[in-house]
């Protein structure tokens, strides 16, 4: 299978041929082994040493006797303990199990975003472009080829895994549902991480660090399912009231979900891309799709047995965290949605050249205006992202009117929450529609200093949403001070929002039409004898 791969997709190859050096692979193997090795000496110096052991009864992680994890020692005689090897194969399994996904996700991302910019930045991507190979094999052969290196370092070390596993007593589903999961997972970051280089982010670390973070937490709540009373293989055990976590089947069909619907999707925008790159990363089409199947499976996590989830404050909280989730998940689609400069001179100077009759100009002009900026690929964005809210009110609504109490605040907060996605649309668009070379890093710039530095100065000010709630309702977490509203603070608010969204708006208009009427009479002045 890996030689037909070589042979039917040159991107592979290429990749295969450019990176698996031997100096590479000297290294790669050293590196690998030697972590192994450090592994294995450092457990093995945690062994119990009757030299070392004190207090009475003596204990140990490593012992037999009774504890839960200091156990009492027990000696075969005076210089020789009895060694719980099981625990100890354990623990070395699950540090494994922790680092070696760890290290084909984090590495692959980082060298996947760093390919994709190199190759942006020198050029040699619109040359692979115009080969005659189908775009999706080329994006396969990149997936592949490019974190090759890291995947040879992680197979070195599957015997010593699989040792490990046996020696811990660990069931053979539960190893395979492992390497499944991290092949399946870096489907999807990998994907991710093509998605970001095609956003222009050309910081590889930024993708990383990303990668570790969102790890480190998932592992978290595997770890944290496995020591509850019953074990869990999730410790969130459900989802609209199903168990996930409570059965090895349940866990790894959730997380096959999960990992392949998002990495369809993200196929689906760098295919787009790749194909033309003068086209945004979604269609506004596939973007209302994804954001309804995101609010979808995320309100499945707050959706609670009644026994677990029965009161009004607990919702609040919900909401808060699904506003939060939001947030991130917007500035992705402020991202790939927002046409750059040249795009929107493409689609203003179409608007005005485009030959029509003047009954149909006067009858089908709004019409089409309107379709462009829900449907098409070259409009402004400010309205899809707004008809993307409208689809997290539709599924969020249901839910908050089932509540006892508190619709009200719950309302306001979204109202708010998506009026400030809208500012900040609007703000993109007015930054990528500039003639600066850094418009995507400036606009990226732009935006995370909006959603980060208010809060958090606000915090440090010891800025309290009791002392001062308008200051946090024109954040971006106005679900902050949803005990303290008023309707004065909540009309400030929108107005101000409105005010200041009007003005962004106005301006884009102003500019779109500027552009527009130079561009054409450009084209005018070209077809002049």
């Amino acid at each position: 299978m890996f030689f037909t791969l070589l042979r039917f997709n040159p991107q592979f190859f290429r990749e295969f041929k450019g990176r698996l050096t031997s100096r590479s692979l000297a290294l790669t193997a050293a590196a690998s082994l030697l972590g192994q090795a450090l592994l294995m000496l450092y457990f093995w110096v945690a062994l119990p040493d009757p030299g070392s052991l004190s207090g009475v009864p003596l204990q140990h992680p490593y012992c037999t006797g009774k504890g839960s994890r200091w156990r009492e020692c027990a000696f075969l005689n005076p210089d020789q303990v009895l060694v719980n090897w099981q625990a100890w194969w354990l623990d070395i399994f699950q540090v494994l199990s922790w680092t070696l996904p760890l290290v084909v996700l984090v590495a692959g991302v980082y060298m996947l975003i760093g390919d994709i910019t190199k190759e942006e930045r020198r050029g040699t991507l619109n040359f692979i472009r115009l080969s005659p190979q189908p775009s999706q094999r080329i994006l396969r052969g990149k997936l592949l080829g490019v974190p090759l290196l890291p995947w040879i370092a992680v197979l070195l070390a599957v015997p010593l895994h699989l040792m490990a596993a046996v020696g811990a007593g660990m069931s053979a589903a539960e190893v395979v549902t492992i390497y499944l999961v991290t092949i399946v997972a870096c489907a999807c970051f990998y994907t991710a991480a093509i998605f970001y280089g095609f956003m222009e982010g050309s910081q590889g670390w930024f993708g990383a660090v990303g990668v570790l973070l969102a790890y480190t937490f998932v592992f978290q709540l595997w770890a944290t399912g496995r020591h509850n009373a019953p074990p869990l293989f999730f410790s969130i055990a459900e989802w609209f009231r199903q168990p996930i976590g409570t059965s090895l089947i349940h866990a790894l069909g959730f997380a096959l979900l999960l990992f392949v619907g998002l990495a369809v999707f993200l196929w689906r925008g760098i295919n787009r891309r790749f194909r033309n790159p003068n086209l945004t990363l979604l269609s506004k089409a596939q973007s209302y799709l994804m954001t309804f199947s995101f609010e979808l499976f995320m309100l499945g996590f707050m959706i609670r047995s009644p026994y677990k989830y029965d009161s009004v404050s607990t919702a609040m909280e919900g909401l808060g965290i699904l506003m939060v989730l939001n947030v991130g998940w917007f500035m992705v689609m402020i991202g790939a949605l927002t046409p750059h400069r040249q795009s929107l001179l493409d689609w203003a100077r179409y608007r005005h050249a485009k030959p029509t009759t003047v009954a149909q100009e006067k009858g089908r002009s709004g019409r089409r205006m309107w379709s462009d900026l829900l449907w098409g690929d070259r409009s402004p964005a400010m309205l899809a992202i707004a008809v993307n809210w409208l689809l997290v009110v539709a599924v969020l609504l249901p839910w908050i009117v089932a509540w006892s109490a508190h619709q009200l605040p719950a309302l306001v907060v979204i109202v708010l929450t998506g009026l400030f996605m809208l500012v900040c649309a609007a703000i993109a668009q007015l930054v990528l529609f500039s003639k600066s070379n850094r418009r995507a890093i400036l606009a990226a710039a732009i935006l995370g200093i909006l959603v980060v530095i208010p809060p958090l100065f606000m915090g440090i000010a010891n800025v309290y949403p009791q002392k001062a709630a308008i200051f946090w309702l024109v954040s971006a977490i106005p679900v902050a001070a949803w005990q303290y509203l008023t309707w004065n603070s909540v009309m400030l608010s929108v107005l101000g929002y409105c005010l200041v969204l009007g003005g962004l708006t106005l301006r884009l208009k102003r500019q779109l039409h500027r552009a527009g009427e130079s561009e054409l009479k450009m084209l005018l002045a070209s077809c002049k004898p």
